[in-house]
């Protein structure tokens, strides 16, 4: 587990967006293609921004970019909610990657046959290998959840081997499709990236609590051998003193 703790959101974002251009292009003198999976919400709209600017997206051979998503909500592509949206909105219309090659969930059919469809796949690209995705980015909730694994959901057991579920929000009255720590858990590289007051105490909680992922989901994020990263500003680290 690993730490990095920025000045404040608009640092955070530099610093993330120039560390995941080097951990791509590090990566692609290795392999042909690079696997990465975004997160939704509002957090990483700054560090989508800086990806698309003309600054980085010149070093990023998006030509090689396979883009999928942690989740997502079940609207419609015009929904301002939906992840694919924001997305295509602030990076993907503005760099130039191959449409065959950006991976969205699809929210135009029943979330049960969507969520099927992704797990298949993303089958077709992870059943032979001994990992999944290059890097997965992922957020977390002032209630602890990440991906759409929220606290007390029936999803959080160990007996669930799905790569991909639906899930129902009851206070958002939404249904969402989500991939699985089991798929997620495989991934080379995890990095978390938060900002805010409000969610330090969860933070610490998340990494130095007692495990009990029914109530935090975020402590389900566990690489079974590859790298978990925190990217936090300080106002969301400000709990952590004698942790990172």
């Amino acid at each position: 587990m690993k730490f990095h703790i920025y000045k404040n959101r608009k640092e955070l974002a530099n610093e993330l967006s120039i560390w995941i251009c080097d951990l791509i292009n590090s990566t692609l003198q290795k392999q042909e293609f690079f696997t990465l999976v975004l997160s939704g919400g509002e957090t990483p709209k700054d560090l989508f921004k800086k990806l698309a600017s003309a600054e980085l997206k010149e070093k990023i051979n998006w030509n090689k970019i396979h883009l999928f998503w942690g989740d997502e909500r079940v609207v419609p592509f015009s929904d301002e909610r939906n992840n694919a949206k924001m997305a295509c909105d602030i990076l993907i219309d503005h760099v130039d990657i191959p449409a065959l090659q950006v991976h969205v969930m699809r929210t135009d059919i029943e979330p049960v046959f969507a969520a099927k469809e992704y797990e298949e796949l993303l089958r077709s690209f992870f059943d032979n290998t001994d990992k999944s995705f290059d890097l997965v980015l992922l957020g977390m909730g002032d209630d602890g959840h990440t991906l759409s694994l929220f606290p007390n959901s029936p999803l959080i057991n160990d007996e669930n081997k799905n790569w991909v579920n639906t899930a129902y929000n009851e206070a958002q009255k939404m249904f969402r499709i989500t991939l699985m720590p089991v798929i997620v858990n495989q991934s080379s590289t995890i990095a978390f990236m938060i900002e805010g007051k409000k969610k330090s105490a969860v933070i610490k909680e998340v990494i130095k609590g007692k495990y009990s992922p029914v109530n935090l989901p975020a402590q389900i994020i566990k690489p079974v051998k590859g790298e978990l990263h925190w990217f936090l500003d300080e106002d969301a680290a400000q709990d952590l003193e004698g942790i990172t």
